[in-house]
């Protein structure tokens, strides 16, 4: 039996992805979003679309920190 065929058939009754990048986390993309958007709410010139869009990533934030973190960090609050 060759090794590639023994990999391939370990591969199979165990179910083990293949060697690679592992794949990115479901939460990943929400969590930078979040973050992104905080940003760009800073350098805003409404005071009111501004913390809007805070508001609005502070949410996305938490509730992807939930899935994730076991001590979630709230955003640092914004500079009014």
């Amino acid at each position: 039996m060759s090794l590639t065929m023994l990999v391939q058939n370990m591969d199979d009754w165990c179910g083990t992805p293949a060697p690679g990048r592992p794949p990115r986390p479901p939460w990943l993309r929400d969590i930078l979003t979040a973050v992104v958007l905080a940003e760009i709410s800073a350098n805003m010139s409404g005071a009111d679309e501004g913390r809007s869009l805070y508001l609005a990533a502070a949410r996305l934030y938490e509730t992807a920190a939930e899935k994730v973190a076991l001590n979630p960090q709230p955003l640092p609050p914004l500079k009014e």
